[in-house]
C-alpha cells in the first residue's frame, strides 16, 4: 500500500467527525486534523498540509464550506471535497472543490470513495469507476479525461 492519505476533516457536528475519523482510518488514511468552522479549517489545513480536507457546508459561527474553499482554493496539492447533504447545491461551479461526497454516507460510500481520490491524487487518471455518493466538479472530471 502506498503512503497513508492526510486528511483534515472540517465538520461542526462531533459524531459525524467521530465516525468519519474512525472511517478513514480504518481504511488506511491519517486524520491529521479537524475543524468546526472555516477559521479554524484554513489554519489546520495551512498548518498540516494535508491531501485532502473534507469540508462540510454547514458550520459552526455562521461560517461556511463555501468560505473554506475559497480561501483554499489556491493551496498547491490540496483536494477540496465537500461533503454535504446539500449535494444538489452544485451544478456547474463546485466553488473550487472537486467533488462532492453525499450525506448521509456509509461506510462503502467513504472507503470506495477514498480509494478512488488516492487513485486521483497518487496514480492519476484512476482506474477504478466513480464510487456512488461520490459527483465530481465537471471541470476536474475533464482533466482526468472523462
Amino acid at each position: 500500500m502506498s503512503e497513508p492519505l492526510r486528511i483534515v476533516v472540517v465538520e461542526d457536528e462531533a459524531l459525524i467527525v467521530m465516525q468519519l475519523e474512525i472511517l478513514l482510518e480504518e481504511a488506511g488514511h491519517e486524520v491529521v486534523g479537524t475543524a468546526v468552522s472555516a477559521r479554524d479549517a484554513v489554519a489546520v489545513a495551512r498548518r498540516t498540509r494535508p491531501d485532502i480536507v473534507l469540508i462540510d457546508l454547514q458550520l459552526k459561527g455562521g461560517s461556511s464550506g463555501l468560505d473554506v474553499a475559497k480561501d483554499l482554493a489556491d493551496e498547491p496539492a490540496m483536494m477540496l471535497v465537500f461533503l454535504t447533504a446539500n449535494a444538489s447545491r452544485f451544478h456547474d461551479d463546485f466553488a473550487g472543490a472537486v467533488a462532492v461526497i453525499a450525506k448521509p454516507f456509509s461506510e462503502a460510500i467513504i472507503g470506495n470513495t477514498m480509494g478512488f481520490l488516492e487513485e486521483c491524487i497518487r496514480t492519476p487518471p484512476p482506474v477504478s469507476n466513480l464510487p456512488l455518493g461520490l459527483r465530481l466538479a465537471p471541470g476536474y472530471l475533464a482533466s482526468l479525461g472523462g
